[in-house]
């Protein structure tokens, strides 16, 4: 019988036998997708920020009774950016901010940004800030906020 020499050979066949059928009977999905089922890539909405002449749109915006959602941010802000990715890239609340609001894109440190960060008394970053219909500050939120705690507050605003 040459069994035992045939076995060592089978050893590592039977353990990855035994690891698909483990896979298998987990229901785990390997990561990568084969290339014949290339995915459609999901349309991503997202917020329209108005980045210039920023005193002008406000005003603009209190005269037509419209809220304000401004977004205070730096160039070397790590949270900003994460904001810039996964919040305001969410498409139901760019639906519902592009509709509703007007959002403003404020650079903290540069040109009319400053005078506006000292105007509202920004000292972090990210800071939001949510103007009513007035012009009037009704909401602040300082650092990371998601997509789900800004639509409450865009929601009891509008």
């Amino acid at each position: 019988m040459n069994l035992p020499v045939t076995l060592p050979c089978l050893r590592p066949l039977i353990c990855f036998g035994l690891i698909l059928l483990f896979c298998y009977s987990c229901k785990y999905q390997i990561a990568i997708s084969p290339p014949w089922k290339k995915e459609k890539p999901a349309q991503r909405q997202e917020l329209r920020f108005v980045k210039t002449d920023l005193l002008k749109q406000i005003e603009s915006a209190k005269a037509a009774g419209k809220p304000v959602f401004m977004d205070f941010y730096t160039d070397w802000c790590g949270p900003c950016r994460v904001m810039d990715r996964d919040v305001f890239t969410d498409g139901n609340l760019a639906t519902f901010f592009n509709e509703n609001f007007l959002n403003l894109k404020i650079n903290a440190e540069k040109g009319e940004g400053v005078v506006l960060a000292k105007q509202f008394g920004i000292n972090g970053y990210p800071t939001l800030l949510f103007l009513d219909m007035g012009g009037v500050e009704a909401q602040r939120v300082v650092g990371i906020a998601t997509a789900s705690k800004l639509m409450k507050i865009g929601r009891r605003l509008r």
